[in-house]
């Protein structure tokens, strides 16, 4: 099995077909972020070039839903030469033939495809909070959205630069003592504890202050994704549709936040062997904390033809556009990793 149970809380079958074999009408959700956290130096490996970060969601965008760039001129491949996770996530969907909606939650750069608008803004620099403008609203919205879809399974996943910091924030806030994962190879952990610990520190705020004002936490510290995944899930949760948050640490920030709201409803956590084996992010011990369900998805690109896809066996992206909920979504459907990495070719091919 190329998608397995690293963690499994709830007790329920740890085999994903299993799982998720009744479940007819999967919807997977993206959410289109950006944030000026972004682009502090060395935050983020977004993007093929430092000047081209805040272009990584909307490229992301057009690639999930044509496979192609189409309005957006520059491709959201990592600064290391790495393939996009969009790639990855574009492929998924083919296979399981999931439909998609794109949220745009705070956009700089809005894509040349259809996307539902939140009307939120960009957010802002963490070291000058606070950085997200009405995030009760934005919840509200999202959630709004949610019952409205017509979904028994819904996959969110996200694209957001420098996301991984701001996560790393509002946990700190919410009394996780917790690392994150990496869009580089080499995690940039003494940056990020320095902007987090400028940030807290601007907000006189210590670690677990906030732990009973989760709206709070994402004002000062988040990014506008956060809000917009926490109102999804409240949302879904209304028409009892399963939920899968696609993501690593930041999804761990939200389901962090949904706790603190005292959310009860079951979230589950699927995203890559790259998140969960980088010693760096300590990702096992936030899960455990969490007391979350969670898959791990290894697609195993160490034999590509395309030097792209093998630099995630060194460790460089890992993780991104809710790539592993997707490939997740693929296997519970019954196709293979072979299946996938015919898939993914076929798409890299393409663009």
């Amino acid at each position: 099995m190329w998608v397995e149970n690293r963690c499994n809380e709830s007790g329920k079958s740890p085999d994903i077909t299993e799982r998720y074999k009744d479940l007819e009408n999967p919807l997977f959700i993206l959410i289109l972020s950006n944030s000026d956290t972004g682009v502090i130096p060395g935050i983020s490996g977004a993007g093929s070039a430092t000047h081209y970060i805040q272009y990584t969601p909307a490229a992301d965008a057009e690639i999930v839903s044509n496979g192609k760039l189409s309005t957006i001129e520059v491709m959201s491949n990592a600064q290391s030469g790495a393939v996009t996770p969009a790639v990855l996530t574009r492929a998924a969907l083919n296979l399981s033939q999931t439909d998609h909606i794109l949220i745009n939650a705070g956009l700089k750069i809005v894509p040349g495809v259809p996307y539902y608008d939140l009307k939120a803004e960009c957010g802002k620099d963490i070291r000058f909070p606070p950085t997200v403008r009405d995030p009760l609203a934005i919840l509200e919205a999202s959630k709004k959205l949610a019952k409205h879809l017509d979904c028994d399974l819904a996959v969110i996943g996200e694209t957001i630069p420098g996301g991984t910091t701001t996560a790393l924030c509002v946990l700190r806030a919410l009394g996780y003592e917790a690392n994150v994962s990496s869009s580089f190879s080499r995690n940039p952990v003494a940056l990020k504890e320095k902007v987090v610990a400028e940030a807290m520190k601007k907000a006189s705020v210590d670690v677990g202050d906030l732990v009973s004002d989760p709206i709070k936490a994402i004002e000062l510290f988040g990014d506008p994704m956060i809000p917009c995944a926490v109102g999804l899930v409240e949302g879904f949760s209304f028409s009892g549709s399963e939920v899968v948050l696609a993501g690593g640490t930041q999804m761990g920030a939200v389901i962090a936040a949904l706790r603190a709201r005292d959310h009860s409803t079951e979230v589950v956590l699927a995203t890559t062997k790259y998140v969960f084996d980088d010693v760096s992010a300590h990702f096992s011990e936030l899960v455990k904390a969490l007391q979350v369900d969670a898959f791990c998805a290894y697609p195993d690109f160490s034999r590509s033809p395309f030097a792209a896809l093998r630099k995630y066996e060194l460790g460089e992206v890992k993780e991104g556009v809710g790539a592993g909920g997707a490939m997740a979504l693929a296997c519970s459907r019954g196709f293979s990793r072979k299946d996938y990495k015919r898939a993914v070719q076929t798409v890299i091919k393409q663009l």
